[in-house]
């Protein structure tokens, strides 16, 4: 099974959350038996849309543990992740990045086709702990695809929080348009070997350069209330006994 779907459902145990509980939303196409094997119901989006039908899902059924996969870094649907983290929706978000640098840490990455653009990643990418931590997310991480008792854990803590959570995973392949579950193991275990840990570092320090080391780790955990709480909380002040709370929570305190 892909490495990253074995730490979510290993993370899921670790939570001991009902699988019928949780749903699954991505842009990603995993094969399908990839997620049969997992358990859980999905739902396979328009690029850039999983943030947004996961919102859905959460306020049509709050009792769901909601979880998006995103790939692309957000460079489609970017603001649908600004605007969750800003309304502390109760949903996890696992960001599958895919990236590919040349060197890290001033060597050399291995397997890095000879078609591989020399113009491709002249831009600065997102540093995208650092987003969501400033949008508002109540828990951040990251982690690569190898380092899997470590993303099975922060699965785990993240599917326990109350709020918007973010999880990047660096899964990275050797040239564009990469299927998740065809990634370059030698390529995986060089960016594996060239991070290092750091629990708890503020997020304006975890941007990934060439010259670095990645810097990997869980780095926010904090508590705030969620979107749905707040909206409860402000409906039933305004509305008094004609408001009925979602999730079956009284609106007024």
């Amino acid at each position: 099974m892909n490495p990253i779907i074995t730490a979510f459902v290993n993370g899921i145990k670790k939570s001991g959350l009902e699988l019928s509980n949780i749903v699954v939303v991505s842009d990603i196409p995993f094969e399908p038996e990839v997620i049969k094997e997992a358990g859980v119901d999905f739902f396979h989006v328009t690029r850039g849309r999983a943030i947004a039908f996961g919102t859905g899902l959460k306020l049509g059924n709050p009792d769901l543990k909601v979880v998006a996969f995103i790939g692309d870094l957000m460079t489609l649907g970017g603001n649908h992740l600004v605007h969750s983290g800003r309304r502390n929706m109760e949903m996890l978000v696992i960001c599958v990045n895919n990236f590919i640098y040349k060197e890290i840490a001033g060597t050399p990455a291995p397997s890095v086709s000879p078609g591989f653009s020399a113009f491709s990643t002249f831009e600065r990418p997102f540093n995208a702990p650092h987003l969501a931590n400033s949008c508002g997310a109540v828990y951040t991480a990251r982690w690569t695809a190898l380092h899997t008792n470590e993303l099975e854990n922060s699965i785990a803590n993240a599917l326990d929080k109350r709020g918007f959570s973010v999880i990047e995973v660096l899964s990275p392949g050797p040239n564009f348009y990469k299927e998740i579950n065809q990634v370059d193991s030698e390529l995986l275990d060089f960016y594996y070997k060239n991070s290092v840990t750091k629990n708890n570092e503020d997020t304006r320090n975890v941007e990934i350069t060439p010259e670095e080391k990645i810097v990997t780790g869980e780095f926010t955990d904090k508590e705030k209330s969620p979107f749905i709480d707040t909206y409860n909380a402000q409906l039933g002040k305004i509305l008094g006994d004609k408001f009925i709370p979602l999730g079956g929570q009284s609106g007024r305190d």
